[in-house]
């Protein structure tokens, strides 16, 4: 059988929605870390792998302090970063998520253009086929101390997948200074929709003067709101979490300090939240409905994560260890019934993760004329996919005769092993001048083997599977950053950085099949260069950050559809251009005023290959040239030991493009405004809030998709921001 256009989704599952709101409390967006000491106000961060004023550090990031997100019923990926400078968004469902910065990105499926880590153990697949790009943590408040978010490349210091930036999830550490905990509970309700909940809780015990542990678990369920058509089904996109980690610290003497932790998240979905539209984005059967068969969308993610972190401070130098292994899943079923031009086909996924990395760092002391880093870097990891195609009955959903019902099935598992090594550098010249430098080389290799069988491998029942690929690639990449840096005072800094970023390549799947494909493509690799001020003025009650970038993007990945097969290859070059800036006011009475906003383009430099729908000057897809947010919050005096306060926020992101489709067939995703409102009081002990969000309940578009060929079906899968929703989040500390 010849295989159609519309296969390109075989080898990269087909992705429901679930809607997240785009709405983040001012205090999220704003407050960035921890005091260094009591009374400073300093805000640090450990952008550089070492423990900084966020006001000393020369690149642009922003650090979201999470222990105000949950009082304000904050708990998703989505809702973490509404507020982030050239951040954005293409929620997929099923639990994945693409991240976007600063518009590095060419398609929903490939390798990763945003690097993850959580205590600096890179998180998930670096390769395409486990869908690295796409499968997120979605990590809960109460295990989190903050989450810092670098903009613009980072293959120096962090290595594979960083082109466009890096998210740093940082966990709460255990103490040994006293007992305390948290625990909180949040209900809220959906229009259109059912009720959800949230329940969360923590506790730090010291063990003794060396040794203490922290506990955290939480579960939640996220209200369903959109309805099946065809099954009958109501809210069929409810999601429930269920999770926890348990963190260990002993620090016997001054020098030696160790970290241990293990995490684990377990996310079931009933259903996809994608509603049925036409190309217009006009839904089909009503607004939040969808005709799908039953059940399509349902997933099961799990995720288990162990790390230990071990610091050996001699004086002069500091060791550092960085151990991390960590497992992936995920399964899921969609309707794939228009993919295949069949009445009622289904995909089953089921993708596996194994993943093992070491980071060893010998560091300088801080504060001499040299400062200094050198590090090694290792990572091994094997994953597997296993997709099958098969006949349903349309209204059960369950399989026909098990003589017609396999279309396709693959079984492919790959591996990705690197080795790396890297310096660090920073030059004082003076208190006031110094210069940052540093280098990375970094070698992989990866392998794939693909088994196909049914009716589109060629194979009738009984037969054996058929090997269409057995294929090993290997690569390497040097990276680079030099910044200059300027403090005027201890409160106005100005910097330029040049930096480089890359992201692997890797061997192609299927290539058996047509000798003419390409076994494998290269890394592609981004440049930046950057100019940036960051400044505290009249006695800290202001606050700003403002960047200019540009981006020269190299040996783009691009996805082709050769022969009906979706491959991997590189395209010529792209860039991206813009600004960014963030601000804050805060007064003595107990206002804040925080905005943020980005302006940037990106788009191809070069006419990408024939087999590409797209010309030079033609935008990257997901991305808006505009999106911002303005907060205002104001606190008051209620009653001794009690404040209120009261807020909003208006969030705005521009117009997108879907991916790339010739000039008249291509998704032009609208631009949308958020408004969220919320209110509270809280002492030593109590917080107590509510909140609105999503007031006006726009339907704003967070991703959309051609579901089959866009030419034949005509049928298109979108994904909105979460109807408004009303809760009530209160909580207690000791």
């Amino acid at each position: 059988m010849k295989r159609s256009v519309s296969i390109i989704t075989i080898r990269k599952p087909l992705l429901a929605a679930s809607a997240a709101a785009i709405a983040m409390t001012t205090s999220a967006a704003h407050a960035q870390s921890e005091p260094a000491a009591e009374g400073s106000g300093d805000i640090i961060v450990t952008a550089q792998k070492r423990a900084e004023r966020l006001q000393d550090t020369p690149v642009p990031i922003t650090a979201i302090n999470t222990a105000e997100l949950a009082d304000h019923g904050v708990s998703r990926l989505q809702d973490y970063f509404s507020q982030v400078p050239g951040l954005s968004l293409n929620a997929q469902g099923n639990g994945k998520t693409n991240i976007i910065i600063r518009g590095i990105t060419t398609a929903v499926f490939g390798n990763p253009t945003v690097a993850v880590s959580i205590d600096d153990v890179p998180f998930g697949a670096t390769n395409a086929t486990a869908d690295g790009q796409l499968v997120q943590p979605d990590l809960d408040p109460a295990d989190l101390e903050r989450v810092e978010v670098l903009r613009g490349p980072q293959g120096t210091l962090y290595g594979a997948s960083s082109l466009g930036g890096l998210i740093k999830y940082v966990t709460r550490d255990p103490s040994t200074e006293a007992v305390s905990g948290r625990v909180q509970g949040d209900v809220n309700t959906v229009r259109k929709g059912e009720a959800g909940y949230a329940l969360r809780g923590s506790v730090n015990l010291p063990l003794s003067d060396t040794v203490a542990v922290r506990a955290s678990g939480h579960m939640r369920r996220s209200p369903g709101y959109v309805d099946n058509v065809l099954s009958g089904q109501k809210d069929v996109n409810t999601v429930d979490v269920y999770g926890g980690r348990v963190a260990m610290m002993l620090k016997p003497n001054e020098r030696i300090k160790v970290r241990l932790a293990v995490q684990h998240q377990d996310t079931r979905g009933d259903g996809t939240a994608r509603t049925t539209t036409n190309f217009s984005l006009e839904p089909t059967f009503g607004d939040l409905k969808q005709r799908y068969l039953p059940d399509s969308g349902m997933f099961h993610t799990r995720s288990t994560l162990a790390t230990a972190n071990i610091d050996l401070d001699f004086d002069d130098v500091t060791i550092t260890s960085v151990t991390g292994y960590g497992r992936n899943r995920n399964q899921e079923r969609s309707d794939f019934s228009r993919s295949v031009g069949e009445p009622a086909a289904e995909l089953a996924n089921d993708m596996r993760t194994r993943k093992f990395t070491q980071e060893i760092r010998f560091a300088g002391q801080s504060g001499k004329p040299v400062e200094w880093m050198l590090g090694g870097f290792y990572t091994k990891e094997k994953s597997s996919s296993f997709q099958k195609i098969e006949r349903v009955t349309p209204i059960t959903g369950a399989p026909v005769a098990p003589a017609q019902t396999n279309i396709f099935t693959a079984d492919f598992p790959t591996s990705y092993e690197e080795l790396a090594a890297f310096g660090f550098v920073t030059v004082n010249f003076t208190s006031k001048f110094n210069i940052q430098g540093g280098m990375r080389y970094s070698g992989n290799r990866q392998t794939i083997f693909e088994l196909d069988s049914g009716e589109f491998a060629g194979t009738l029942p009984g037969q054996p599977p058929v090997i269409t690929a057995d294929t090993a690639a290997s690569d390497e990449s040097f990276t680079f950053l030099v910044v200059p840096q300027y403090k005027f005072s201890p409160d106005l800094m100005a910097y330029a950085r040049v930096a480089s970023g890359y992201r692997p390549g890797g061997p192609n799947g299927a290539i058996f099949s047509d000798p003419t494909l390409p076994k494998s493509f290269k890394a592609d690799t981004t440049m930046n260069y950057e100019a940036g001020v960051k400044g505290n003025l009249f006695d800290r009650h202001v606050t700003f950050d403002v960047s200019a970038y540009y981006i020269d993007w190299s040996k783009v990945h691009l996805q082709l559809i050769i022969s009906g097969l979706s491959i991997f290859t590189n395209g010529g070059k792209a860039s991206s251009k813009g600004i960014e800036g963030s601000f804050q006011y805060h007064n003595d009475s107990g206002l804040t005023i925080a905005a943020n906003g980005s302006y940037g383009v990106a788009r191809l430099e070069e006419d990408p290959p024939a087999a590409i729908p797209a010309d030079k000057g033609t935008r990257l897809p997901f991305s808006p040239k505009f999106s911002g947010s303005l907060s205002i919050d104001q606190d008051f005096d209620i009653m001794e030991d009690w404040k209120a306060s009261v807020g909003g926020t208006v969030a705005h992101v521009g117009r997108r493009f879907g991916p790339f489709q010739p000039v008249a067939s291509r998704l032009n995703l609208p631009s949308y405004t958020t408004v969220d409102l919320r209110i509270g009081a809280r002492n030593d002990d109590w917080s107590i809030t509510a909140y609105v969000r999503n007031v006006a309940d726009k339907r704003g578009v967070l991703s959309a998709a051609a579901e089959g060929s866009q030419a034949v079906t005509g049928v298109f899968g979108v994904n909105y921001v979460q109807p408004r929703t009303i809760g009530l989040s209160v909580a207690r500390s000791f």
